[in-house]
């Protein structure tokens, strides 16, 4: 019968040492005791035995240092990998508070719940895939987040972080991040640059085939925490000039075993799936025809207060607002459009290749008498802003509400995201002004959009979900360029649908798109996608039916 040996371990060979060690000496110690000034034949045979298990020790040392010289790569890269992912967690030494569970799989944490030490540490490459829904999944928290989360997830770009007057420096995504040894306060900036350019052609109206570049984002900003108090402040230069964007300040707690966030100023809205991801994270140069069509008149952003409420698999945003930072009024002591939004995602179901995800938002506006009302629905990108399902002027609107719906499915290095959604509008029966268009009054009708999207990582990434939010996120690419890798690579398809056509002079649109991303590492990225469009419009500029197409390019960081 062949007998099974247990396989040598280095760790297994050092207990054995140091029990041979114990027991040598406390032959010699008893030895020594009984018979200190002996010379008998007994002594003399001891001190041989002592001999040759120090011979047999030295034998095992050698053995130990090529075990541990010959230790596969392999094994080294997976165990740091995994370290990466799970940072250790230490429990605070004053009273103990109960342990979350932000997203589908690691807890959450206040800063100071989990240090880190400020020792140099290693990251190796090729990293390995992590289980959607995972913080590990991703690279850093998306960029409309607060700070203060407690979510380890920064694959950092530089293997080491440096203590200086005790404080703590660490290089992440091209900036660093000036932290306490016990992550209770820190400050970084961040930002980002989008740069594209698109080549319109197909259309019959020349304006529309033309070759242009803009800079989509040209942001520059800074966040921080203490302790469960952060803020972020951050401003876009990409029309020469400054614009405010985010500019709040959030409160993190703990609320029946949940962790639950208080924000106040100007932030960014949760509204569908594409809609609540920022403009660094999207899978396509412009997010799709649900988020771009269903808009409340205030646009993205919304000075006001935020409600947040996190669970193991699910979450809650709640928010009131006015007007955003940069609105500007004309007529004095006019009032800001009051939006009241809602949304929330809830992960029926996971594993350890998949993932699903449920979503529901909605929105109603009291908007403030206006002029008139129009909407312009880009359907190439924003080097062909001319190109655009418009409706209006029209009467001013009155009030709105919108819904919508989201499924989001995960399959390994495979995802899918189909969202729709009404908007019902309602137009004023009075108008403030005597030249205002009065042959709409007190009219009203529904704009609806639809969306499908699919995409897969060719280079085995886990899709850029954060289900923390239920949003786009930064991926975590396995191999970096930086790293002596290939990056990240991504295909992806989309198709839109816009129906504007009960509105008075509303009409109707679709557009279908193609799309590259090759990442150079999770924060840096080249995007190229090719998109066709068909539209109908009843006003504006470019009456009657038309269709047109664009190749578009963007050189994209995130820091």
């Amino acid at each position: 019968m062949t007998q099974h040996l247990a396989p040598f371990r280095p760790a297994r060979l050092a207990r054995y040492s140091s029990l041979v060690i114990s027991l040598t000496l406390g032959t010699v110690l008893d030895a020594a005791t009984a018979r200190a000034t002996s010379a008998d034949p007994e002594v003399q045979e001891l001190i041989r035995l002592v001999k040759q298990q120090s011979k047999q020790i030295h034998d095992l040392q050698s053995r130990l240092a090529k075990v541990e010289k010959h230790t596969t790569p392999h094994t080294v890269a997976t165990q740091t990998a995994q370290n990466a992912v799970k940072p250790p967690s230490v429990a605070r030494t004053n009273t103990p508070t109960p342990t979350l569970h932000s997203g589908p799989v690691e807890p959450v944490a206040f800063g100071g719940d989990t240090p880190q030490l400020a020792a140099q540490t290693q990251t190796t490459y090729p990293l390995l895939a992590a289980a959607p829904g995972s913080y590990g999944a991703v690279s850093n928290m998306p960029s409309g987040s607060a700070p203060v989360m407690g979510v380890a997830s920064q694959i950092p770009t530089s293997n080491r972080s440096t203590t200086i007057g005790g404080l703590v420096l660490k290089w992440g995504k091209g900036l660093p991040q000036i932290t306490t040894p016990d992550n209770a306060y820190s400050f970084r900036m961040r930002g980002r640059i989008l740069a594209d350019y698109g080549s319109g052609f197909g259309s019959r109206y020349p304006e529309h085939n033309i070759s242009r570049t803009v800079m989509r984002a040209a942001r520059i900003g800074v966040e921080g925490n203490a302790h469960q108090l952060s803020w972020v402040l951050e401003g876009d230069y990409s029309n020469n000039q400054l614009s405010v964007m985010s500019a709040f300040v959030t409160w993190s707690d703990k609320m029946a075993g949940h962790l639950v966030e208080y924000s106040l100023g100007n932030k960014f809205n949760e509204r569908g799936f594409d809609g609540s991801t920022g403009s660094d994270q999207t899978v396509f140069l412009d997010r799709d025809g649900v988020a771009n069509t269903l808009l409340p008149v205030k646009g993205w952003y919304g000075m006001g207060g935020a409600f947040k409420i996190f669970g193991k698999d699910w979450h809650v945003a709640t928010q009131i607002t006015g007007n955003d930072v940069n609105t500007i009024n004309q007529t004095n002591n006019i009032r800001d459009d009051i939006t009241y939004m809602l949304r929330t995602h809830y992960i029926p179901w996971r594993s350890e290749t998949s993932l699903l995800h449920l979503g529901a938002w909605g929105f109603y506006e009291d908007v403030k008498p206006a002029t008139s009302f129009s909407q312009n629905i880009r359907l190439l990108a924003r080097t062909d802003d001319a190109f655009a399902l418009q409706f209006g002027p029209t009467m001013p609107i009155a009030n709105s509400l919108a819904g919508g719906l989201e499924l989001f499915g995960i399959w390994k290095s495979a995802w899918f995201l189909a969202e729709g959604g009404v908007r019902h509008i309602k137009l004023r029966d009075t108008a403030p002004l005597p030249s205002t268009n009065m042959a709409y009054a007190g009219a009203s009708g529904t704009e609806k959009a639809v969306s499908v999207q699919t995409g897969i990582f060719l280079t085995g990434e886990t899709p850029n979900y954060f289900a923390h939010t239920g949003q786009w996120a930064t991926p975590r690419i396995l191999h970096p360029m930086t790293a002596d890798g290939w990056g990240g690579w991504e295909l992806a398809a989309r198709l839109d649908w816009i129906d504007a056509s009960s509105l008075p002079t509303g009409g109707r649109a679709w557009t279908a798109t193609v799309g590259v991303n090759w990442y150079l590492l999770s924060f840096a990225r080249i995007m190229l996608n090719y998109t066709h469009a068909d539209v109908t419009n009843r006003t504006g500029k470019y009456i009657g039916s038309n269709s047109g197409n664009i190749i578009g390019v963007r050189s994209a960081v995130t820091f």
